[in-house]
């Protein structure tokens, strides 16, 4: 696979630019998610509006982090990049002094993040494996695809729920396990480990490394 140094060095500035938007999105949903809550009375306006706005920027926070992290052939994404890396940097080096020394070590190590593994395999890791495989389950079945056991299972849950309130906990019945959902930290997880690859690979090849700022103007509109 010989691709260009400055087609990789667009490729990487796009993954960069998605982990930034979703960044941004994480942030802003959580605010708004907090400030719902905790100062209320700045929301009174228009407390549907940025309900919907909080709910509908942290979906957009994982849809663009499965782009990010999509091991398809034909994917932009981290893993693609690393591929490209491995590939690619001994043609790269000799055209260009510029360019660092590869760690082949730590490639492997971060081509191994993104190898499909299951719990127990050898490399297996339950805080990134395990994030990963909650990320691309709930795109697939709450996102970009409506799961109808998910509703079903929802449905009962809120029932046995309200059912519960009334009776003794010896008498509860099971809730239905629902399907998991990544919270602030594990998606916070997710974007910074990804960065992190991004901006190795970037130093390495001397590649700039865009500032993030993250805009906040949405305040002024509260």
């Amino acid at each position: 696979m010989t691709v260009e140094k400055e087609e990789f060095s667009d490729m990487i500035h796009s993954i960069d630019a998605r982990l930034s938007d979703a960044q941004y999105y994480l942030s802003v949903a959580y605010d708004l998610f907090y400030g719902l809550g905790s100062t209320p009375e700045k929301y009174a306006k228009a407390r549907h509006f940025w309900t919907m706005t909080s709910l509908g920027f942290r979906d957009l926070c994982v849809l663009y982090l499965c782009q990010v992290y999509d091991s398809h052939k034909d994917a932009v994404s981290v893993p693609k990049t690393l591929n490209i890396v491995e590939s690619n940097y001994k043609s790269w080096k000799k055209t260009s002094q510029e360019i660092g020394e590869l760690d082949r070590k730590q490639l492997e190590k971060d081509q191994i993040k993104f190898k499909y593994k299951e719990a127990g395999d050898k490399d297996y890791d339950p805080n990134l494996d395990g994030l990963k495989k909650i990320l691309f389950n709930q795109r697939d079945k709450a996102i970009a695809h409506r799961d109808k056991a998910e509703i079903f299972k929802y449905k009962k849950a809120l029932g046995v729920r309200e059912k519960n309130r009334n009776i003794l906990k010896n008498e509860e019945d099971e809730n239905p396990e629902e399907m998991t959902r990544l919270k602030q930290d594990a998606l916070q997880k997710l974007i910074d480990e990804a960065r992190e690859i991004c901006h190795r690979y970037m130093s390495l090849l001397n590649i700039e490394i865009p500032s993030l700022e993250l805009q906040e103007d949405y305040n002024n509109l509260l």
